[in-house]
């Protein structure tokens, strides 16, 4: 795990935030009793993080508000921190806004905490898509992450292009037969399209990371309902997921548990299902895990192993 906390805590709340593409998750401990919060991350986030440096004048203000007192220890695990440059220069810009010792990290740092382990290889499916490890040094190793709209093959929006191309490709091949696929009758209707042609043209002129992301369920309700299409579709994207754990893993990153978060994969049965068994063909000795707590739980665990908090004692609404 990176050096993420380099100064030694006082007394006050400790607080663990998860920022994700369309919420944010804050939890912290006050006073011995546990506040849990969310809001949508455009309620103080304007566009990327970083193109817009009253973001985190934003989310200071959001963490004192929620916890009412000054925090001893923020962590804060984002979607776009996804280098050690970005990692040290979100910190530098928080810890300018806030009392304590603040951290910002990459969302995956999250994962492993979380669920209560030491070195994982973390698997993020949801708004976005990245694989994150960490090496012997603690510093990350990711493969993906580059944004929706040219990589996150395993992320909403990706997911949505590449049936939009799959179904498109069908059509070449096939000529028309291919549109009679269930996939293609959703898409059709949910972009008001006449045909193959008119739906390459309006799902490019609708093309936003919103958009995209909410069509994916469509997808892996078509495969459910037979598309082949559609289950070649999110197999791919399994492959693609467990290609970027390979590649994480020959460049370093330490682990042999592979931890899968995000809004798609938690959600969608069939592509954990996949992407467990491409490990396995991949490497026997992978243990994977489905992440079965929000992810700020680990911001929140952070927080805690640098300081003498006593445990919650109950939750407030």
């Amino acid at each position: 795990m990176p050096d993420i906390l380099d100064r030694d805590p006082a007394s006050g709340a400790l607080v663990g935030v998860d920022v994700g593409g369309t919420k944010t998750h804050l939890r912290a401990i006050v006073d011995g009793a546990l506040v849990d919060r969310i809001v949508p991350s455009d309620l103080w986030r304007q566009d990327a993080i970083f193109d817009d440096v009253q973001n985190f004048d934003r989310l200071a203000q959001l963490v004192t508000e929620t916890v009412g007192a000054a925090p001893a220890v923020t962590v804060v695990g984002a979607h776009g921190i996804d280098s050690t440059r970005q990692r040290h220069q979100a910190t530098a810009l928080l810890g300018e806004r806030m009392p304590g010792v603040v951290a910002v990290v990459n969302d995956a740092v999250l994962l492993a905490p979380a669920m209560g382990l030491e070195a994982a290889v973390c698997v993020i499916a949801g708004t976005g898509s990245a694989v994150v490890g960490f090496d012997d040094t603690g510093e990350p190793v990711t493969a993906d992450g580059y944004g929706w709209l040219i990589a996150d093959d395993a992320s909403a929006p990706g997911i949505s292009r590449r049936a939009a191309v799959a179904l498109l490709r069908a059509v070449d091949r096939r000529g028309t037969e291919a549109m009679t696929d269930p996939l293609a009758a959703r898409f059709l209707a949910a972009f008001n399209a006449l045909d193959h042609v008119d739906l390459a043209l309006r799902f490019q002129a609708d093309a936003s990371e919103a958009s995209w992301g909410g069509f994916a369920p469509e997808v892996f309700a078509a495969a459910a309902a037979g598309s082949a299409i559609a289950h070649e579709v999110v197999a791919a994207s399994a492959a693609h997921l467990a290609d970027a754990v390979s590649a994480v893993r020959a460049r370093g990153a330490r682990g042999a548990d592979v931890i899968a978060a995000g809004g798609v994969i938690t959600a969608q049965p069939l592509l954990a299902d996949l992407l467990r068994a491409d490990l396995q063909r991949t490497d026997g000795t992978l243990r994977f895990h489905v992440l079965d707590e929000p992810p700020v739980a680990g911001a929140l665990a952070l927080a805690v192993a640098h300081s003498d908090a006593p445990s919650p004692r109950k939750v407030l609404s």
